[in-house]
Order: structure tokens, then C-alpha cells, then sequence
């Protein structure tokens, strides 16, 4: 073994000890998917529960777990709309679904088609277009434009205050979030079975791979071919599904590597042609020589050589002018992407990566990796990679009570315009559909399922009893049985509502039990979210010590809290003062500054810190204990005025205390708390009422 020969494979080994560092090993690639897999089906979840008939994927390198911090990877979401269906064959045509059938000719460009609309009732074309994006053509055949989701998508996000961009088959809006509407295949286009069916030495992909990309939905996508006449009227082939199954089938070393030519890619080739040699070309060319090269030399010690043999793969790929699909047949990928020239281009600087490319490896400012590797730098201590593992947690983990909280706003503003009796069938409903996807759901679907549970469970239970105080009744032990079960939830937020419930029906005793139970669940180890627009927590080093150890599901049910919600129909288990907070949005410069973010401005809703020390105000008050009820204000106001101030909910939170200040008869201390709760935001905020209420 030569000199070189012998550093190359030291760097390797501290390279993938670096790439260790910044999250790049099993652990955390497995952490990684998960999460992204929850919450896809969280989202999937959320569209049943509201009756929309759509499955959602989050594709690409987040679902992948190829990612790092320092990448900044976007973060695509693929929505399948189920009620379409493409054929391929007139025989696959099902009656009451909107069929499309897929066309193509000989000048059609491998792994595009048109699709032409069917009848819903007769398996017939349809002779007349349907969106105004259609197109008829010489035959008669009514044209589905890749276009038709274009009005809708501006008007939504318009409404939203979104900025949208449109790039290939995706729109990408909100900073690093791409969207893509598809529709699913009624079976695998032919050009597919190419996956299946070509020589290959075995080894790769794995066996039981192949045969569940085989089960996996292909779909077609908005996407024409960039130098056609009629690129806008095409769609394309997707099999990102099976892509992240090969992915899924890397090992360790294999996504090491991958990862380094990503952070080559975005390094020193996006400079010099942009994106048109995309992370697509990298992973097709990793696949490849994966599949190529024997499998006993991706190990620590071969990283820098597995590399080399990837950018001999894809400097061949460049010399022929040619980049093919690894699952599609007939496939270029360099097709309208590079030209002759940018080719030249990029063999050089591939070449030049390739022939200097330790050198290279050491300029890599992504995540510190170059530095990383620097002598007496290279072996870090456990306590910084620690560290490294907990700000990736704290980077993604957030996602999850995102949906949930999401969905949850979801469901509540839907029943926001329906009467009681309705909005209480939804509930049930909505409990029956997650109760039967608990018992034939997936793992990852009984899991989500069991996130989303207990909310509506605790929503259904403060509805019922809101009926009952309404009405002047006992609240009865079938609603007590409903708050109980809604207690997994999360830490505390559902018992706060249980809570409140119990003040609000006049059993202050039960109530004051039920608070001090709560006040001793708090601690650093306990994660306070808040997803509403803007006013977001972030959760301790404590907290994410238990993520990197525990079950994630566990660790959002019993470590975690989110702000309290009450809906309109709930509003009788809310303190008379607190229920003002559903009309915090007066006047039309209020209506005019709310988006598509900001639906829970239509209920109460606070954080469970200031709301349980409200709750404790309040009950000690009722109780006729003076120094406990002294004791509580206290501690809501050292926490609403604790310095660097609070995130979350403030404005409400400082529009209780000033309600605790009206109720001791503190008239300027109210006004104070309630102008200070003005300042953070002086539209939506129900304190600009209180305000004229005290000064007139």
C-alpha cells in the first residue's frame, strides 16, 4: 500500500467520524425517518379526519435522512389526490372516480404522457373540457393541462400572505417548503418494470426491496419536457416512493458517501451550473456504482475510494452525454437539464474534484466538516457530539406537535360554523375513523392515530360538559370518563381544560386538587409548544435528552405541553374573562392582517404555564383562601415579567394578569398589563377592547 493510498484511508476514517459528528450515523438517520414518516401520516391523517381525500409524502432527502444542519435542505411534499385515477388501459377504467387515461405516441418523450379526461359514468372519453385549463385537441380528446393547479395554488397562498414560486413540478412557498400535486396510477407504467426485470449482480437493491417498491404506488406528475411544444400539457413518470425504499437500503458507509458528494454537489458544483446537475443525478450515481461495486468495500476505511468511483460514474455518464434512471427505462436525466457546453464544464470540475479531492474535502465549510477533519481537531469529545445530536432533534422533533396542533385548529374551525348537535357527531366521527385505522393500521398509523386521540377526546369531553353548564346540569360521569381519557394527550394541557371545566361548574375544590396535581408536572424536562403563527418555544436540553433515549410518541405524551385550545362550543368551560379571546378580531384591518396561519385566532387559546397559575388565581379565590390566591398571582406575574420576556401566547397571558389586577381592584396596574399586551401586538388582540372598557 503506497503513502497516498495509506492517508486516504486515515481521512477516511476520520472523515465518517466527522460525518458521525454532524448526524450523519444510523441513530440518528433512523430518528430522522421517523419523525418525517409521523408526520406524513399525520398529515394523511389530518385530510381524512377533514374529508379530504389526498395521501401525503414527504419525499427527498428529509424522509431520507440524508440530510445535515448545515445543508438546509428543503423539504418536499408530494400530495397524491385520490380521487383521480390514471389507466393505462381502457379495462382499468372504475366507474365514479375521475379517470384519466394516460396517451402517448412515438414523438412523446420517454417517461412523459398527456392525459385525456374519461366519464365518470361510462367508460367513455369526455367531450367536453371540464377546467378551463384544458385543452381539446385535433381528435376531440380533452387534455388535462399540468397547469390546473395553478389558480388554485396562488389563490390559496395568496390568501395565506405566501410567496410562492413555481420550479418543475413544484411550487415552493413559506422559505424552504416545496409542494407537489400528483395522481396516483392504477398500475406500474411499463417503462417501470425496468427496475425489476435488468441484470444486476444481486447485492443491490436487496431482495425484499424490490418487492416492496413493487407494492408502492407510482404517480404523474405536473412536469413537461423543457424543450417541447406542448411541455405544458405533459406529465411525468414519478417513482419517488421506490427511491426512498433504495435509499432506506444504504448502509452506513454508503450514506457517508452520499452525503459527501451532496455537500461537494453544493460546494463546488452548484457554482458553476447551478442546479442543473441536481442531488437527483448524485443519488441515480451513488445507486449505480452501489450496485456495481462489490459490497465488502464500502467500510470507514473506503469512503474517500467509494467517492472516487461515484464520480467516475457519473464522469462517465458525462463524457457519453447520457444519465440514466435507475427505475425508469429510456430515461436521460441530463435531458433539458445541460447542454454541450455545461457539460465541458462540469467534466472539469468534476475531474478536478475527483484528482485533488482530500484537498477538496478540507473546503468544505458545510457543517464545519473540512474543520472537522483539521489536525488535533478531527476526534472530537462525546459532549460536543452530544450537543450536535440535540440541536438536530430540536431542529426537527418540532414537526410533530406541528401537525397535531395543525389538525387539531383544522377540526375546530370546521365545526366552528356548525350547531352543537353537529359538531359533537363530527367528534365521534372523527374518533371512530382514528379508533378503526388503531386497530388495522400500520405501526406508524396506530402511532399517529394514538397523538390524535386523546385531543378530540378531550375536545368531545369539554363540548359535553359546556352543554351541561350551559344548561344549568351535573356534569355527568360519561363526560368525567371523556376528560380522562383525552389525559395522555401531553403533559398537562388537557387536564388544565378538565380543570377549568370544574371551576366553571362550581366544584372548586376538585378544580384546586386537580391544579396542584398539574403544578407538579412542571419541570425542565417538559417541552411547552406552541405552533400558532410566530409564537413558538423551544424545548430544553432536559427535554431532548429523553428524545434521544426514549420513544418519540411517549416522549410528546408525557413530557411535552401544548397551549390550551377552546373552541366556540366549548366556551362554557372557560372563566368568563378568557372568553373574550374568541373576538380578539374586531375590525378589518384585524381581518385584513390574518392568513391561512392564523385560524386559532377564532378560539381561546393560552399557554398552560400562565393558564394554570390563572386557574389557581381564580379557584383559591372562590375558595375564600386569600394567601394561596396572593400566592398565585404572584407566580403569573413573576412569570408573564420574568426577563427576556416569554414566548407563546404573551399577549394573552398579560391580559389575564390584568384581569387579576381588575379583580383586586388595581384599575392603573390592569391598564399597565393590558397597554403592555398591545405592544407586542396591537392588532388581533382583544386587550384594545379592554382598554376602551377601563378608560371610558
Amino acid at each position: 500500500m503506497t503513502s497516498y493510498e495509506e492517508s486516504q484511508r486515515k481521512m477516511s476514517r476520520y472523515l465518517s467520524q466527522a460525518l458521525d459528528d454532524i448526524g450523519v450515523f444510523p441513530d440518528m438517520t433512523d430518528l430522522r425517518r421517523h419523525i418525517q414518516l409521523l408526520v406524513e401520516t399525520l398529515d394523511t391523517m389530518g385530510c381524512k379526519l377533514l374529508g379530504i381525500d389526498q395521501t401525503v409524502y414527504i419525499v427527498g432527502s428529509q424522509s431520507e435522512g440524508t440530510t445535515t444542519i448545515g445543508m438546509d435542505s428543503d423539504t418536499d411534499h408530494l400530495f397524491i389526490l385520490n380521487n383521480y385515477l390514471v389507466v393505462f388501459d381502457w379495462a382499468e377504467w372504475e366507474k365514479g372516480r375521475e379517470i384519466l387515461l394516460a396517451i402517448r405516441d412515438n414523438t412523446t418523450p420517454p417517461q412523459l404522457c398527456y392525459l385525456q379526461r374519461l366519464r365518470r359514468d361510462l367508460p367513455l372519453k369526455m367531450d367536453h373540457p371540464v377546467n378551463p385549463t384544458d385543452e381539446v385537441d385535433e381528435e376531440g380528446r380533452v387534455l388535462v393541462s399540468n397547469k390546473w393547479m395553478d389558480n388554485k395554488l396562488w389563490e390559496l397562498y395568496k390568501h395565506m400572505n405566501e410567496s410562492m414560486i413555481s420550479h418543475g413540478p413544484a411550487y415552493s412557498f413559506a422559505d424552504k417548503v416545496d409542494l407537489v400535486h400528483a395522481f396516483p396510477c392504477a398500475s406500474m407504467p411499463e417503462e417501470c418494470e425496468f427496475l425489476f426485470s435488468r441484470p444486476r449482480p444481486g447485492h443491490y437493491p436487496k431482495p425484499e426491496t424490490l418487492e416492496r417498491a413493487r407494492c408502492c404506488p407510482t404517480f404523474l406528475v405536473p412536469q413537461g419536457h423543457p424543450f417541447s411544444e406542448y411541455k405544458h400539457l405533459q406529465w411525468r413518470i414519478s417513482t419517488t416512493l421506490w427511491e426512498r425504499f433504495l435509499v432506506f437500503d444504504f448502509t452506513a458507509e454508503q450514506q457517508h458517501v452520499y452525503v459527501l458528494l451532496k455537500m461537494m454537489r453544493k460546494s463546488f458544483i452548484k457554482p458553476i451550473v447551478k442546479d442543473k446537475l441536481s442531488t437527483f443525478h448524485i443519488k441515480t450515481a451513488v445507486m449505480y456504482t452501489i450496485e456495481s461495486c462489490q459490497p465488502d468495500i464500502w467500510c470507514r476505511e473506503n469512503i474517500i475510494v467509494c467517492a472516487v468511483n461515484c464520480l467516475n460514474t457519473l464522469l462517465r455518464w458525462i463524457r457519453m452525454g447520457k444519465c440514466p434512471h435507475f427505475t425508469t427505462s429510456g430515461v436521460n436525466l441530463f435531458d433539458g437539464k445541460l447542454d454541450r457546453r455545461q457539460l465541458h464544464k462540469l467534466k472539469e470540475v468534476i475531474t478536478q474534484i475527483k484528482t485533488h479531492i482530500m484537498w477538496c474535502i478540507y473546503q468544505i465549510k458545510m457543517d464545519m466538516l473540512g474543520f472537522r477533519l483539521m489536525p488535533d481537531i478531527h476526534i472530537l469529545d462525546d459532549s460536543r457530539r452530544h450537543n450536535n445530536q440535540l440541536y438536530i432533534l430540536r431542529e426537527i422533533l418540532y414537526m410533530i406537535p406541528a401537525r397535531m396542533s395543525n389538525t387539531v385548529s383544522e377540526l375546530l374551525s370546521a365545526s366552528r360554523l356548525q350547531n352543537i348537535y353537529e359538531a359533537v357527531q363530527g367528534i365521534i366521527g372523527h374518533l371512530r375513523l382514528l379508533h378503526t385505522t388503531q386497530d388495522n393500521g400500520s405501526s406508524i398509523e396506530c402511532e399517529a392515530a394514538s397523538l390524535l386521540l386523546p385531543h378530540l377526546y378531550g375536545t368531545l369531553a369539554s363540548t359535553l360538559a359546556s352543554c351541561c353548564i350551559n344548561l344549568q346540569l351535573p356534569v355527568t360521569e360519561f363526560v368525567i370518563n371523556l376528560y380522562k381519557l383525552s389525559f395522555s394527550s401531553d403533559r398537562m394541557s388537557t387536564k388544565l381544560k378538565y380543570a377549568s371545566m370544574l371551576y366553571c361548574s362550581g366544584q372548586c375544590a376538585a378544580a384546586a386538587e386537580m391544579l396542584t396535581h398539574c403544578e407538579g408536572l412542571l419541570g425542565p424536562d417538559v417541552a411547552h409548544y406552541c405552533m400558532c403563527g410566530g409564537r413558538s418555544w423551544q424545548p430544553s436540553d432536559a427535554y431532548l435528552e429523553d428524545g434521544l433515549d426514549g420513544n418519540i410518541a411517549d416522549l410528546l405524551k408525557s413530557h411535552s405541553t401544548v397551549c390550551v385550545k377552546f373552541s366556540i362550543h366549548e366556551r362554557c368551560c372557560v372563566p368568563e374573562h378568557l372568553q373574550c379571546e374568541m373576538f380578539r378580531t374586531m375590525t378589518n384591518e384585524d381581518q385584513q392582517l390574518r392568513n391561512g396561519h392564523n385560524k386559532w385566532m377564532d378560539f381561546v387559546v393560552i399557554d398552560c404555564v400562565p393558564f394554570l397559575y390563572y386557574l389557581q388565581y381564580l379557584v383559591y379565590r372562590q375558595l375564600g383562601q386569600p394567601a394561596r390566591n396572593m400566592a398565585a398571582l404572584q407566580k403569573l406575574e413573576d412569570y408573564v415579567c420574568q426577563p427576556g420576556g416569554i414566548p407563546g401566547h404573551v399577549d394573552t397571558a398579560l391580559n389575564v394578569l390584568a384581569h387579576c389586577q381588575e379583580l383586586e381592584n388595581r384599575p392603573d396596574a390592569a391598564l399597565c398589563y393590558y397597554q403592555q399586551s398591545v405592544m407586542y401586538y396591537s392588532r388581533n388582540n382583544i386587550a384594545n377592547w379592554h382598554l376602551v372598557r377601563l378608560l371610558q
